[in-house]
C-alpha cells in the first residue's frame, strides 16, 4: 500500500523543510504562478494542496513577522480643506 502523503496532509503534519527566507519566498512564487483567483471557486484537489502548502509556508515564515504593518496601510495623500 502506498502511504506517500498529499500536499494538503504534509501541510496539516508540517511536513515541508523550510530551509531559509529565499527558497521559501521562491517555492511560494511558484505555488502563486501555479493558481489563479478562479481557482478558488471550485478547486481541484492539487489546488487545495498547493493553497494548503502556500499557507503553511506563509504561516512559518518568522521574517514575514518584521514587516512594518504601519506600511501597508493606506496612504492616500489628502487634500487640504
Amino acid at each position: 500500500m502506498n502511504n506517500r502523503k498529499t500536499l494538503f496532509q504534509m501541510a496539516l503534519s508540517g511536513d515541508f523543510d523550510i530551509e531559509g527566507v529565499v527558497p521559501n519566498i521562491n517555492r511560494c512564487r511558484e505555488i502563486s504562478k501555479e493558481l489563479n483567483a478562479v481557482d478558488l471557486i471550485d478547486p481541484t484537489s492539487r489546488q487545495i494542496g498547493l493553497l494548503a502548502e502556500l499557507l503553511y509556508r506563509t504561516e512559518h515564515m518568522p521574517e514575514l513577522e518584521s514587516v512594518d504593518m504601519y506600511s501597508m496601510e493606506d496612504k492616500t495623500p489628502q487634500l487640504p480643506n
